[in-house]
Parts: C-alpha cells; structure tokens; sequence
C-alpha cells in the first residue's frame, strides 16, 4: 500500500481519524490526504477548521453557491 493511502479512512471530503483524534482532509481531485509541508498527514483538531479547508478542494458546488 502506498504510503499516502490511510487504510482506515475512506471516501472523500472531512473525515474523523480514531487513532489520530483528528479530522483529515481528503482533496476531491487529486485524491490525496492533504498533507503538511514536511510530508506528514494534516490534522484538525475542529471540524468547522477542517471543513473550511476541505471547501476549497470541493469539486461539486451546492445550489446557490
């Protein structure tokens, strides 16, 4: 398995990592983990953060957006 690939988290957008305690962020069109600059996965401690970061990946706007 690469090692971009986190087993235990799937799909796409804002999702909760038990081990880690934190939100990761997944972006839509490259359909990677968004990372930090030294190579290690981000981690939100709020998903209001998380989600705000997650909405400039977003591929498939809403009505009215």
């Amino acid at each position: 398995m690469a090692h971009d690939q986190v087993p235990r988290l799937h799909g796409y957008g804002v999702r909760w990592d038990p081990e880690a305690r934190c939100y990761r962020v997944r972006n839509e069109v490259t359909r990677e983990w968004l990372r930090q600059p030294d190579g290690e996965l981000s981690g939100f401690g709020s998903f209001s953060d998380a989600w705000s970061t997650w909405r400039v990946f977003e591929v498939h706007k809403r009505p009215g957006e």
